[in-house]
Formats: C-alpha cells, structure tokens, sequence
C-alpha cells in the first residue's frame, strides 16, 4: 500500500532530467522559427510583453498532454519540475532568439546590412571609410551571400551560403552564451539574499508555478475557467472580425494622439497610445499594489516633464532631447543598483568571505553553483567578455566601463522583475552604447569603437527580453527542489540552441523569400538606425551633452530620496524601485492598463476581503492564460493560412 506513495513522492522530487531538457531542445527551434516568421510577416506574436505568451501557450499544452499521460500511465508523467525545467528552457530560448525589436532579433539583419545599404545611404567615400573597420570575422560580406539574403531565391544550405555565415554564427553565440553565464552566476550569488532572505514577490514566475501545481488547483478554479472562457471568446470574436469586416469586434487600444499632435505642448507626449488589452490587464494585476500605484504616478510625471518642455520651448521632440527621460531613467537606476549593493553589502562581504577562504557564513548547498565556482565563472565570464570587445576593436579603457554599465542594468533589471513585475521591462536608449556617447561625446571614442557600438546595438538598445531576469527566475522556480546543483546545463544549453535557431530561422527564411520585401519590418528598421546613427557620429562627431548629464544626477537624486523614505516610512506610497521602469516606451503605452488594475485591486482588497481577491487572482490567471492560449492558436492559423 505504501509503494504509490513512495512512486508519487519520487515523481514530484523530479527536476532537472534528461527527458525534460530533451523536450526543451526539440522545442527552442520550433519557437523561434514561430517567432520569427511572425515578427516578418505578421506582427502576431512578438515577444515585446515582459511574459512570453509563446511560452504559456507551450506550457498550457504540456500540461494539458500531461494530465492525460497521468491517467492511463502516471509512471510516465513529467513532474511539476520538469514542467518548469521545459519552461524555463523555452523562455531563455525565446530571448536569446529575438523577439522583434528586442534582444538580438536584429542581430543576423546587422551583420550583413552595411554590405547592401552602405553605399546607397552613405555615399561611396563614407562607405569606403567604414567598411573595412567592421571585424571581418564578425560579419557577412561575401558578396553572393548578401544578395541572396535580401533577393531571396536561392537554397539557405548551399555551401557557399553556409560558408559565409558559420563563423560569424559560431562567435556571436559564443559572445551571448557568455553573457548569459555572467548573469546567471552573478543571480546565483543574490539568489539566497533576494529569493530566501528578502522573499521578493516574483509575480511573472507565479503563472507558470501555478500552471504546474500537482493539484491542478488553478486549472479547477471556476473564476479561471471563467475568465480563460471570456478572454478566449473575445480574441476569437476579433479574429472573425478581421476575416468578416461586417462581424463588430473590440479594441483594447486607444490612439489620443489624433487629438494632440497639433495641439501644443501636448504633442510633446512620447507614447501617443493607450492599450488596455485582457493579457496586460492580467499581468498588471499582478504587481503588488504599492508598486502598480507607483507606476502609473511615476508614468504621468514623466508626461507632465515631455508636456512643460515644449509648453516652455526647451525643445521640439521629446524622443531625443530634453527633458532626456530615458537618461533619467539611466541615472535612476544606477543609482537603486547601488543603493541595493550597499544595503546588501554585509551579505555580499560574508559570500566574498566564504568563497575566498571556505569559512563564510553563507552556506551553499542548495545554490546552483557553489559560491566558489560561481564567483569564478562570473569573473571568467566578463574576461571573455572583455577579450572579445578588445578583439572586435573596442579601445582597452572603454571596454570594462561598457561591460560594467552592462552588467548592472541587466541586474537591476533582474530585481525590478522580481519585484515588481511589470508588464514590460524595457530601459529605452538607456543601454552602455548610447549613455556612453551621450554623456561623453562621439569625438571622445575612436572610430573602431564606434563600429563596436553599432553592431553591439541588438543587444544594448532594447532591454524588454533580457535574459538576465530570467535566469533569476530559474532560480526562483527551482526554490522548492532539495538541490539546484543541475540547473545550470538547461540554461546554458537553452541559451546556445536560442542563439543557434534565430540564425537558422532567420537565414532559412530570407534566403528563400528575400528580406528586401520586408524591408519595413522591425529588425531591418533596426540595423537602418543604428548605423545611420553611426555615421552620424563618424561624420559630425560633438562633445558631452551636460543637459543630460545634469538629467541623470537628477535621476539618481531622486531616487536616492526615495529609497530613504521608503526605508525610514515603510507606508511610504512611492516606491523607488517603479521610478526607472516607468519611462519605457512600452510602460508609457500601459498607463491605462496599469490605472484600470490599480483601480480594479484596490476596489477588490477594500470591500471583498482576501477570499475575495484569492479568486480575482485566479481570475486574472485565468486572462493570461486564456489569452496566450487563444492568440497562439489563431497565429498558427494565420501562418498555415497564409494570411
């Protein structure tokens, strides 16, 4: 009578196994192919979401293939862990092969994109100047390759083809592979103090952690099957609405950019948009509530800032100028990294300690890598790093300072996910490259390391899919197993194939079709504006700009003074941590979003009481699901299609 019990017992302890990392290589490829034809021919699925519905829409099918193993053959079923091995794996995969505008997913359009544009955009003699500095064993410049990738028509396998791309291919990912091991051995040293110590919310990783509960709870919850229910039915009525334009369907986005962009100062506003879609509704309900509040106070400010810049004449657009947000933002959260490192410092000296001498008072059985090997690998990691910066020509004293600044937004990044969750995490224009030569000036760096910035871009100037936050996550997930000793050979190897199938999906793609005939598609415009900024700054090159200079000490300053009254005033209601995030782009247009569930929370915990608001949480589960699920198998209709 006790044997199934000890079997049960034994299956829900599995975690790390061959047969869930197996499942998760099989599936990176087919993600990102899924993504990427999406991303140049549909603009259905793009990643941009601080979730990745492409994942729970995978995860939701595993468990639903799950349960019906469990049935007829329970020996057979993957555990909880497993589920979440697979996840994780799908979700680095799908940040490290690119998500439109995001991470890398111009990577493969940046390597051959001056061999095609160069001359027609530049003139003969820029082109002539700047050609030869691009590190030739970085980039494709043979000739039949670049046609080929922009006509189309021609076999992605040739020989000839695949001799022009595997080098390049085989350094940039060995380049983003150790990335990510940098991330991850510097989130394995935090993981104890900001998971067990601080218990940070982690709200994004609570979906998938409910998805795989042995107990299926969430799936039996009537305010989930309900709200999974609704949300489906509207995305199906839209999607009929869009093939039958007579059937009425409902919009989720709200364009009050056609009211005031005449109307002065008002046109000053960056994000002219409101969107209120069912899957950032669900994703806002998450962010614990004096966050959410925090968000959108923070994200009117920054309106308010783009509005009394035009009203006094400071300057006409407000993307590039004062009252330089994004440098805000930039200053803001160097300045909460720094913050956080201090106030950590006495776990941080004692975890230094233990793996110097083996006598800290951190133990580290239960981390993923120990402190020792992790500390090791982190510095291993940046020298890699630092070599291959060098080795593309960046100047020797600028390379530590542009992995520095690198490394701690990708962490800050990691805390703001953990503890806040917001629906998107992207730092606009707030990456090394463009702090770098805002702040000093394009005539400080030399020309080769210029050429660095540029083809860096993919990486620096978008930050919504940086794997760092994941990688953190992971961490997270695995917080229940006895050991996270495994864990690191499913990243790595997720990291590897992710970086792998966006060249192979990218290059079976165009040499086949053409990237010329989308030519309007994200990553192209991507590649267009980073070297168009590039010979800007090579023909022109100015000096330091103070304005922004005096804007990111303004950024630090008052987030400086917001963390000390949210230290000594706990009831504080702004939070420092919701002061960076808020200028991004994509959290400008979530302003709505973030207000209606501000809004919707507040009312629920007021006058429900905590039964209450346990079931609107199920319910906002429910959204996400509901509508990953149901927008994920739409696009595969349209891709079948052909739509």
């Amino acid at each position: 009578m006790q044997r199934p019990d000890r079997e049960k017992q034994r299956a829900s302890s599995r975690f790390v196994t061959v047969r869930a990392v197996a499942i998760g290589a099989v599936l990176i490829p087919l993600n990102a192919y899924w993504l990427t034809w999406n991303v140049w021919y549909a603009i259905a699925l793009t990643g941009y979401e601080s979730l990745f519905g492409t994942a729970i829409f995978i995860l939701a099918l595993l468990v639903g293939g799950n349960a019906v193993v469990a049935r007829w053959r329970p020996a057979r079923a993957l555990a909880a862990g497993e589920l979440l091995v697979i996840y994780m794996m799908i979700t680095i995969g799908t940040a490290m092969s690119g998500t439109g505008w995001d991470w890398m997913a111009s990577l493969p359009t940046h390597l051959i994109y001056p061999f095609r544009y160069a001359t027609m955009e530049w003139g003969e003699s820029a082109a002539a100047a700047t050609l030869p500095m691009l590190p030739h064993w970085l980039v494709v410049s043979d000739p039949e390759a670049v046609a080929g990738f922009w006509e189309g028509q021609i076999n992605p396998y040739r020989p000839e083809v695949l001799a022009a791309w595997w080098r390049p291919v085989l350094w940039w990912s060995s380049f983003a592979a150790a990335l990510l091991w940098v991330f991850f051995c510097a989130n394995s040293l935090l993981r104890k103090r900001w998971v067990e110590e601080e218990r940070m919310a982690f709200p994004i990783a609570q979906v998938p952690m409910a998805m795989v509960q042995p107990e299926r709870t969430l799936w039996r919850s009537r305010p989930f099957q309900l709200a999974a229910a609704i949300t489906s039915a509207i995305a199906l009525l839209n999607f009929t609405s869009s093939l039958v334009p007579a059937v009425p369907s409902i919009s989720f986005a709200f364009d009050f950019g056609r009211y005031i962009s005449h109307a002065r100062p008002w046109f000053g506003i960056r994000q002219q948009w409101l969107w209120y879609h069912p899957f950032l509704l669900g994703l806002c309900y998450l962010i614990p509530l004096d966050l959410l509040f925090s968000l959108w106070v923070f994200g009117l400010m920054h309106k308010m800032q783009q509005v009394l810049t035009i009203h006094f004449g400071w300057n006409t657009d407000t993307w590039s100028g004062p009252p330089y947000t994004d440098a805000q933002a930039f200053g803001a959260l160097v300045a909460l990294m720094v913050m956080v490192l201090w106030l950590d410092r006495g776990y941080l000296f004692g975890l230094l300690r233990g793996a110097l001498t083996g006598r800290g008072p951190l133990g580290d059985d239960r981390e993923a890598l120990p402190h020792r090997l992790a500390l090791l690998g982190l510095v291993a990691g940046l020298g890699y790093l630092w070599w291959f910066l060098r080795a593309m020509g960046m100047a020797p004293a600028i390379a530590p300072v542009f992995l520095g600044l690198f490394v701690v937004i990708s962490l800050t990044l990691a805390r703001f996910r953990a503890q806040l969750g917001p629906p998107s995490h992207e730092i606009f224009q707030a990456g090394p490259s463009h702090v770098l030569t805002l702040t000093m000036g394009p005539r400080f760096f030399d020309g080769r390391t210029l050429v660095c910035f540029a083809l860096l871009d993919p990486f620096t100037k978008h930050q919504r899919s940086n794997p760092s936050p994941l990688t953190l996550e992971a961490l997270k997930m695995g917080e229940r197993e006895a050991t996270l000793r495994w864990l690191p050979f499913p990243i790595v190897i997720a990291a590897v194939l992710g970086v792998l199938s966006l060249f192979w999906a990218n290059l079976h793609l165009h040499y086949q079709e053409g990237a010329a005939l989308h030519a309007h598609m994200p990553p192209v415009r991507r590649a267009a504006m980073a070297y168009g900024e590039l010979q800007q700054h090579l023909a022109s090159p100015g000096g330091g700009n103070w304005q922004a200079l005096v804007a990111m000490g303004g950024g630090a300053a008052l987030c400086a003074v917001l963390m000390a009254l949210k230290l000594h005033f706990p009831a504080f209601p702004l939070h420092p941590i919701a002061l960076p995030v808020s200028t991004g782009s994509g959290i400008e247009g979530y302003i709505g979003a973030i207000f209606i569930a501000w809004v919707v929370k507040v009312t629920l915990l007021r006058w429900g009481g905590q039964r209450v608001y346990q079931r609107s949480f199920h319910a906002a589960l429910g959204v996400i699901v509901g509508d990953s699920v149901t927008v994920s198998v739409l696009a595969l209709a349209r891709q079948f299609l052909g739509m």
